[in-house]
Parts: structure tokens; C-alpha cells; sequence
């Protein structure tokens, strides 16, 4: 596969304090690998080819009641174009999720859509 160039990185950073849960600090959890993974992908194709810079981007969540990997897509974007990255359109991430009650039938007895909109 060899060696590969990269001019975007995103650091993505969540503290257990940020839901409210009391942790050991230090290891990178696999909530922030994955969720740094996913923002990262949604921001690198905006970042143009031929920058002439390397670019790391830093999302640290304070806080969390929702989405924050989404928190981060919307916060990224506009920090990129605040400092003047000439990225090729603005982004926005939404997350959706359903919950759905079975009876004992396996039928569908109720659902409720959950979003999370920025």
C-alpha cells in the first residue's frame, strides 16, 4: 500500500465527564477513534487537493446530549472556513435513530424517530 499523503487530520477528543460519568482519562477510547473516523471522512473531501498546508483539527466535546461525531462535522466545517480554508462547500452532520416495541407476535406495535438535528 506504501506510503500516503495526507494534508487533514482531525483529533477527536471525549472525556468521560462529558456525559456525565467518571473515568480514567489517558486511553484513547473506541468511541473517539470511531467517532473522530467518521467526522474526519466527512471533512476531508471538502479540504482542496493542492493545499499547501497540513491541517489538524481539534474537536474536544465539553458536553454531550446528542450527536457530538455530528456536533463536530458542523463545528469543523466552520472553523475551516474561519481560519480561511477555501474548502469546496460548507458541511452538516444529522444522526437519526428509531426505536420500535414488538408484541409477543413479533408485530409492530409503536415507534418513535429520534433526531438529532444541527
Amino acid at each position: 500500500r506504501g506510503h500516503k499523503d495526507r494534508n487533514f487530520f482531525l483529533h477527536y477528543s471525549f472525556p468521560s465527564f462529558a456525559n456525565n460519568e467518571v473515568g480514567r482519562g489517558g486511553a484513547v477510547s473506541r468511541r473517539e477513534i470511531g467517532h473522530g473516523a467518521l467526522a474526519e471522512r466527512a471533512l476531508r473531501p471538502l479540504i482542496p487537493k493542492d493545499h499547501p498546508f497540513a491541517i489538524l483539527l481539534t474537536s474536544t466535546v465539553m458536553e454531550s446530549n446528542g450527536s457530538s461525531s455530528m456536533a463536530t462535522v458542523c463545528g469543523g466545517s466552520m472553523a475551516l472556513m474561519d481560519a480561511g480554508v477555501k474548502i469546496s462547500a460548507p458541511a452538516a452532520g444529522v444522526a437519526i435513530g428509531l426505536v420500535t416495541r414488538y408484541d409477543e407476535n413479533g408485530k409492530l406495535q409503536d415507534y418513535k424517530t429520534l433526531t438529532d438535528i444541527l
